[in-house]
C-alpha cells in the first residue's frame, strides 16, 4: 500500500513539472525577453529619490481644504511672475539636486509626471484650461527637453540628473481673490502654477554667470489642487537665518510668502498688462494700482456702526485732553507774596505814605 502511494506521488510530481515546462516553452522567446527587459527597467526606475505616494487620509484632507469658489459673489483673477533669483522666492529653487528626501518644486513636478501621478496642461497662451483636450503628454516634454527615456507601462524611466531644475528660475502663478458672502470670507486661492525655464542652450554671447539669463520658456500648467497633497509634505527652508525646515511648499503658497509682480489680470480682451501699457512707467503705475485695489477691497467691505464710531471719537478726544501739557506752577516766592497779600490787611494809598 505504501509502495503504491509513493508511485502516485512521483507520477503527480512528474506531471506538474512537465506542465510547467510546456507552458514555458509555449511562450515565445520574444515574450520572455520582453519580460526580462521590463524587470530590468523596473529595477532601474527604483533608483533615485521617489516622491511618496499620497495616502487615502491625505486625499480626504485635500478635499476638505479645497476652497470652493462657486458661491463667491466677487472674484478677481491675477497672474504673477515669481523670479526665483530674488528674495524669498529662492525657497522654491533650493535644493537644485535632491538631498536625501528633500527636492525643489520643479524636480517634484517632473518626478510625479514621470511616475504617472500628476497631469499637466498646455500653456495655451497663459490661459490654463483643465480638460482632457489640454492634457500634456510627458513623452513630448522629454523629447522637447532632449532627455532620453524608456516607457515602462504608465511610467517613464530616465536619468534624474537630466532634469533641468537648475534652469527652472521662475514660475507663473494664477491667483483668485474672492469674497464668499455665504460665510463672509475674503480669501486668496492659488489656482495654477507654471514652471518657467530659462534656456541657456544655443545662445551666443550670453553671460552664463548672470542669474536668470536665458530665453524664458513656459512649460505647462499644473492644477494646484492636484499637486497640493504632495507639496503639503515637502519641507522647505524659507529663511537664511533659520535653517530649520519647519514649513512646507503648501505653507509657502497658502500664506503667500512669495513676492511676484502682476503681469496680467483676467480681462475680456485677454491682453497682458505690457500690451495695455507699453510705457514702463505706466506699466508700473498700473501694477501698483491693481495691488492697491486688491488690498483695499477687504477694508471697504465692512461698514462701521455710527454709534461705535462716535464712541471711538469721544474716547480719542478724552485721551487727547489728558495728554495736554499741564500749566506751569508758580514759584514759591510769588506764591508766598501772593498769599501774604491775600491774607494780610489792605491799605490805602494814604496809609502807605
Amino acid at each position: 500500500m505504501k509502495r503504491l502511494y509513493y508511485i502516485l506521488v512521483i507520477i503527480f510530481c512528474c506531471l506538474s513539472v512537465g506542465q510547467a515546462y510546456a507552458q514555458e516553452q509555449g511562450s515565445s522567446l520574444r515574450d520572455r525577453l520582453a519580460k526580462k527587459q521590463q524587470q530590468a527597467q523596473g529595477e532601474n526606475t527604483d533608483t533615485g529619490i521617489k516622491v511618496p505616494k499620497v495616502s487615502v487620509r491625505a486625499q480626504m484632507k485635500n478635499v476638505e481644504n479645497n476652497q470652493d469658489l462657486s458661491n463667491a459673489t466677487w472674484k478677481r483673477e491675477v497672474y504673477r511672475f515669481l523670479d526665483l533669483t530674488k528674495g524669498k522666492n529662492a525657497a522654491l529653487y533650493y535644493p537644485v539636486q535632491p538631498i536625501e528626501k528633500q527636492m525643489n518644486l520643479y524636480t517634484m513636478i517632473f518626478k510625479l509626471m514621470g511616475d504617472g501621478n500628476l497631469v499637466a496642461y498646455d500653456w495655451n497662451n497663459c490661459e490654463p484650461l483643465f480638460n482632457d483636450k489640454m492634457k500634456v503628454d510627458f513623452g513630448n516634454v522629454l523629447r522637447r527637453l532632449e532627455i532620453p527615456y524608456q516607457v515602462n507601462g504608465n511610467a517613464f524611466a530616465y536619468d534624474e540628473y537630466s532634469i533641468p531644475s537648475n534652469e527652472a528660475l521662475g514660475y507663473y502663478v494664477k491667483e483668485a481673490w474672492y469674497f464668499d458672502q455665504s460665510n463672509s470670507v475674503v480669501g486668496v486661492k492659488t489656482i495654477a502654477i507654471c514652471p518657467v525655464l530659462f534656456r541657456q542652450d544655443f545662445l551666443d554671447g550670453l553671460d552664463m554667470d548672470t542669474p536668470g539669463a536665458g530665453l524664458r520658456e513656459p512649460q505647462f500648467w499644473i492644477n494646484y489642487e492636484d499637486i497640493r497633497p504632495y507639496v503639503a509634505r515637502m519641507p522647505i527652508m524659507i529663511s537664511d537665518l533659520n535653517n530649520v525646515l519647519n514649513n512646507t511648499i503648501d505653507d509657502y503658497f497658502r500664506l503667500r510668502l512669495y513676492e511676484g509682480e502682476i503681469f496680467k489680470t483676467t480681462n475680456m480682451e485677454n491682453k497682458f498688462l505690457s500690451q495695455k501699457y507699453p510705457d514702463p512707467e505706466a506699466l508700473k503705475a498700473a501694477q501698483e494700482k491693481i495691488e492697491g485695489e486688491l488690498n483695499q477691497f477687504d477694508k471697504s467691505l465692512w461698514v462701521i456702526n455710527d454709534s461705535i464710531k462716535a464712541m471711538e471719537i469721544k474716547q480719542h478726544q478724552a485721551a487727547k485732553s489728558k495728554t495736554k501739557t499741564p500749566k506751569a506752577k508758580k514759584s514759591k516766592a510769588s506764591k508766598s507774596s501772593g498769599s501774604s497779600r491775600s491774607s494780610g490787611a489792605t491799605y490805602s494809598a494814604r496809609d502807605r505814605r
